[in-house]
């Protein structure tokens, strides 16, 4: 009988002040507009492959005066040259940096943003002009090619366990690109706590600031030795320290007021430094 009571006795109620909390976050379709290349090299791309993550985060409150765009409301400034933390509730992102199983891929791969090998071909080929090479220096030219080296080289059998493609994040939807059925997992409820959001845009030269290349996973496969990179930990607690010019912001944060809120956030303001 003792047994039979410790087997169904767990329905303990904790009482903790954590819930998962779902929403809808859309972007303007304008949003997959970036620069690329330096000077009279510098085009305008046009292209959903090119978005980096997007953070959201769940924080006490947003403010307007802290920098040129909305951001959490911080704590206090406890070292020189560092703001002070935003204390977020909780958050998550959609999509993070993958590795891509070439070098040249480090912190350049996003998650929910390459539907196939030959998308991510297609897109380094021909849209920034930045073929993927074999560690020889060789073009990357056909899916068969890249599938087999993933598969060599992480130890993989099947494409569902490559991460970094699958269906996409995002749908066209008139104007806007639209992911639903967001969850925030765990998050410590505060009555009229607010929910915030910024995508990470490359730079001109396709690169991120969210992302830390020489961490991570180590990659050593015969005379490749180097780390795969990996996501920044701090992109919520100081978000200040990661925006830059050409990425997209919460304009106007979202409110949640009942553990049964269901949040709608639009990512809508383009921060473009003068």
């Amino acid at each position: 009988m003792i047994l039979f009571s410790l087997l169904f006795g767990c329905a303990y109620d904790e009482e903790l002040n954590d819930y998962d909390f779902f929403g809808t976050v859309k972007i303007p379709a304008a949003a997959t507009k970036f620069k690329f290349g330096l000077g009279d090299d510098e085009v305008e791309i046009d292209d959903i492959r090119g978005l980096g993550p997007l953070y959201i985060g769940v924080f006490p409150a947003v403010e307007d005066d802290l920098y040129p765009f909305p951001h959490p409301e911080m704590g206090p400034i406890l070292a020189e040259g560092q703001d002070g933390n935003t204390y977020p509730y909780g958050g998550n992102s959609i999509g993070r940096f993958d590795w891509g199983c070439y070098e040249q891929l480090i912190c350049k791969m996003v998650t929910g943003r390459f539907e196939s090998f030959s998308d991510i071909i297609d897109f380094h080929a021909n849209v920034l002009g930045e073929p993927i090479r074999t560690p020889d220096g060789q073009p990357v030219q056909s899916e068969a090619e890249y599938r087999e080296r993933c598969f060599e080289i992480t130890y993989t059998t099947s494409d569902s366990e490559m991460l970094f493609i699958g269906e996409r994040d995002f749908t066209l939807e008139g104007d806007y690109l639209v992911a639903e059925d967001i969850i925030l997992p765990q998050v410590t409820f505060r009555e009229g706590m607010q929910v915030w959001a910024w995508v990470d845009m490359p730079s001109p030269s396709f690169e991120f600031n969210t992302c830390t290349a020489g961490v991570g996973e180590s990659q050593n496969y015969y005379n490749e030795f180097y780390q795969v990179g990996t996501n920044s930990i701090d992109v919520l607690n100081y978000p200040g320290k990661y925006i830059d010019s050409g990425d997209w912001i919460t304009q106007e944060a979202a409110t949640i007021n009942t553990i049964s809120d269901e949040f709608e956030l639009e990512i809508g303001y383009h921060y473009v430094e003068e």
